[in-house]
């Protein structure tokens, strides 16, 4: 069943985690056609505009509009995944209960360069989705093609290019435009996640962390082949294994501690739906000034 986002709102969310996983499913690239053609520069230019900006946080529901073209994390592969809670802490919502979701692994970069990336979708009974997402917490090195090299972070390093500063720069204005107090270039908040829970009951005094890291798993990195495309070399990760230990702090610049586990339920799928249309929306976080 093909459902627009303002229908499937209203499902359970395990269905409406089944239907669009259907969807990224249905049309998965044959073998030996991934796509690797990425804009340039002069396509990317928008990157630098508020306007355009402003849909990554304002536009409603799972899919991208036809028009609007994914400048970064371009190409991608995704794979039906399980947040498990297995360690004590304060925080609330989706942290607190877990979830299936649906994770889309990409290239923040491409065209010569490899920045890996995640993404979790967390489908709400009632209401749009809550989406995490995350970017390598350290550096890595140029020719670091690996995909479980790294920690993935929503609180990351600042980037060292003079392009990518300027991306995380007219990004972090629009979020302030939008009256977010909290975002900037190289974190996002969590309120969306700690607030609600997927049964879609509100959190009426939630506590958020700061900092959500996911440490890839030894099992993980045997599993995935080096020096491939990274959606081949994803491909070849059976399902069933644990792919992260998920890690939390209260602030920012405070260590971690264990928060649970994030399992691979399905291999992982390269398709056009999810490079096209699948959309991962922002969130602007808190807009009244928090302590951090």
């Amino acid at each position: 069943m093909s459902s627009s986002p303002q229908q499937v709102v209203i499902l359970p969310a395990e269905e409406k985690l089944e239907e669009l996983w259907a969807r990224v499913r249905s049309d998965p690239y044959p073998e030996g056609e991934l796509p690797t053609s990425v804009p340039g520069p002069w396509g990317r230019r928008k990157l630098f505009s508020n306007a355009f900006n402003r849909g990554s946080f304002e536009i409603l529901g799972d899919e991208l509009p036809p028009d609007r073209p994914k400048l970064v994390h371009t190409y991608g592969t995704c794979a039906r995944v399980t947040l498990k809670i297995t360690a004590s802490h304060p925080y609330t919502g989706i942290f607190e209960e877990g979830s299936p979701a649906l994770l889309r692994f990409s290239d923040a970069k491409g065209g010569g360069s490899f920045m890996p990336s995640i993404a979790l979708k967390f489908m709400i009974m009632g209401y749009a989705s809550r989406n995490l997402l995350a970017l390598p917490n350290d550096y890595r090195a140029k020719n670091d093609l690996r995909c479980f090299s790294s920690a993935f972070c929503n609180a990351t390093v600042p980037a060292k290019e003079f392009d990518s500063k300027l991306v995380q720069g007219a990004f972090q204005r629009t979020a302030e435009a939008l009256g977010g107090t909290r975002l900037y270039g190289v974190y996002l908040p969590l309120h969306h996640i700690a607030g609600i829970s997927t049964d879609g009951t509100p959190v009426p005094k939630p506590v958020v962390p700061d900092r959500v890291e996911f440490h890839p798993t030894e099992e993980a990195k045997r599993a995935c082949p080096d020096g491939l495309d990274f959606r081949l070399s994803l491909a070849r990760v059976p399902a069933g294994i644990k792919l992260f230990d998920v890690h939390v702090a209260a602030k920012i610049d405070e260590p971690t501690q264990p928060m649970g586990e994030l399992w691979l339920d399905t291999p992982f799928v390269a398709s056009r739906f999810g490079d096209e249309r699948l959309f991962f929306a922002h969130d602007v976080g808190p807009t009244t000034p928090v302590p951090h």
